[in-house]
């Protein structure tokens, strides 16, 4: 069983590295505004502590307050997501993979995943996103996401 798992986890560690990486950028947010990004990549256990450190991405807003909640209040804060989540799913499979994005879409975990969210692929069942939104005065300061081993969970 661990080696099917380590082998899925390979498998997919190559195929989303084929994927174009984005070091900078910007995301719309609920307001409408653009919100300028860096990102990097770097080995952590930050999703998965019972493999070795495994590659992840932290997204890092260049201003801190840009991704606020605004005037809507958590709804504001949860457009936000689905607009970070659009952007940052289309590094992890092909274009028609039609993630879902949607924050009450979002599963509570994956396989091994021991913190944050995950978001599914509704074409691949077994290609899911880990990600946790780093939350500091009513603003998305960071974003890590991963690859998930597998599809996914409840």
């Amino acid at each position: 069983m661990v080696k099917v798992i380590i082998f899925s986890f390979l498998i997919l560690s190559m195929f989303s590295q084929a994927i174009a990486f984005q070091p900078r950028g910007q995301i719309q947010k609920n307001e409408g505004d653009q919100c300028w990004y860096t990102q990097i990549e770097k080995e952590s256990d930050f999703f998965i502590d019972q493999l070795d450190e495994t590659k992840i991405r932290v997204l890092t807003f260049d201003d801190p307050q840009c991704m606020h909640k605004g005037n809507l209040g958590q709804s504001g804060l949860n457009i936000n997501k689905r607009m970070i989540n659009n952007i940052i799913t289309k590094r992890y499979s092909h274009a028609d993979a039609n993630f879902k994005t949607h924050v009450n879409d979002l599963y509570p975990t994956s396989m091994m995943q021991r913190q944050g969210l995950c978001i599914q692929s509704e074409k691949y069942p077994s290609i899911g996103v880990m990600v946790y939104y780093k939350v500091e005065n009513n603003s998305i300061t960071h974003v890590f996401h991963s690859h998930s081993i597998q599809g996914c969970e409840n």
